[in-house]
This record gives structure tokens, sequence and C-alpha cells, in this order.
């Protein structure tokens, strides 16, 4: 069968014309993909200076869209609430912690290893400036309003039952109730910490053999009744 050149060669083109329209489409997504992250990121941070150079009474959409350089139904596009941008400022810190808890949760190893590595971080994030400005800044916001309150209680809802495993790890003999109150003395103790030593600047004479005695407190919250019933 005869083949006709010349059309051949004008449907090579229309060919290769088809699949570059088909393909624009796809680079055109992932550029406005690339464009919008950087947007989003962008927005948070922003969001991020403004909590630690006002704290949490100057934060609002209109004040994040203004120093952003954008307008407030652009932002609504990436972040619909205030919630939504504090989350998206906040949750970096909460997450880090959390990924320890897991990671140290689910390792092999003895418990007290585990409980050491904890305390060196908790030590560590209070001790962040910028780490315990913004915690403390979110939870100003949720003792008056109730989403912030909402979202402050999941993510205790997850750390504390994670802390009260390794109660019970250290002090088998702790029932599930004690083992939550415990958990909850140690949050309580890790939170003051990160006020004491990150926002309240406190003396170096105050500070000296901290850590130590930190510890400390923390393994006698562990033990508990284990500690009692040695000593007896």
């Amino acid at each position: 069968m005869a083949t006709n050149p010349i059309k051949d060669a004008a449907d090579q083109p229309t060919r290769r014309k088809r699949g570059a329209v088909a393909e624009a489409p796809v680079e055109a997504e992932r550029n406005l993909r690339a464009q919008g992250l950087r947007t989003r990121n962008a927005i948070i941070d922003v969001a991020r200076g403004l909590m630690l150079e006002g704290g949490s009474l100057e934060f609002t959409l209109r004040e994040v869209a203004l120093r952003a350089g954008i307008s407030i139904s652009n932002l609504q596009y990436y972040f619909p609430t205030r919630l939504a941008v504090l989350r998206a400022v906040v949750e970096p810190v909460v997450e880090g912690y959390l990924v320890e808890l897991r990671k140290a949760i689910d390792a092999d190893g003895p418990p007290r290893l585990k409980v050491e590595a904890l305390i060196d971080r908790a030590l560590k994030d209070a001790r962040s400036t910028e780490r315990t400005a913004l915690w403390w800044h979110f939870v100003s916001l949720a003792a008056i309003d109730p989403e912030c309150s909402q979202l402050l209680d999941e993510w205790y809802e997850e750390v504390t039952p994670g802390i009260a495993k390794f109660v019970q790890a250290m002090d088998p003999d702790c029932k599930p109730a004690d083992s939550l109150h415990r958990a909850m003395l140690l949050i309580a103790l890790a939170d003051g910490i990160s006020f004491q030593l990150g926002a309240g600047r406190r003396k170096r004479s105050y500070t000296r053999g901290f850590d130590a005695k930190f510890r400390v407190a923390v393994e006698s919250i562990l033990l508990g009744g284990a500690a009692r019933a040695a000593e007896d």
C-alpha cells in the first residue's frame, strides 16, 4: 500500500503539538502548586513573626493579611479562620514533641533511657525563647477562645496517655488512673519550666543545677508508689 509522504509529514507536527498541549496543564498545575506552597509558607512566617512581636491580642486575620501584602479573601483561601493560622504556626512546636514521644513509645530499649531522652527534649524546648513564646501566646488564647481551647485539649489528649505509658513502665504496680494523674503532673512540670526558663528569664543563680533537680523531680513522680515502697 502506497504512503503519502506529504500527509505523513503533516501528521507528525500535529501529533507532537497535541502532546505538548496535553503536557502544558500538568506543568501549569505544578507551578501553581509550588506558588501556592510558597504563599502558604509566607503567610505562616508572617503570622509567626506577628505573634512573637505583638502576642495574641494583635493576632487577627486582617493584620496577618496586611503584613503579608495580600487580601483577606486570599488569606482565607489558605486559612479560613484565625484558628487555622494559629494551628499552622503552633503545630510544629507541638508536633516536634509528639514525634519524639511516639518514637520513644514504639522504640525498643529500657524505659529509663526513653524517659531521659524526653527529659532532654523538654529542657531544650524550655530554653527556646521562640518556642516558649509561641506556646504561651497560644495558651493565653485558649483561655478565652473555645476553638483554641479545644485544640489544646486535643494535643494534651495525645500527650497524657503517652506519658502515662512511661509511668506504668517505670512503676508496673501503678493503676491506670494514677498513671494518668502522674502524667498530668509531669506535663504541668514541663509546662512550668518552659515559662520559668524560656519566658521568665530567671537569674543564673536560680537555674544553676536546675537540670539535675528537674530530673530528680521527674523520677520521683514517675516512680511514685514504687519509691515509697522501697523506702519502707
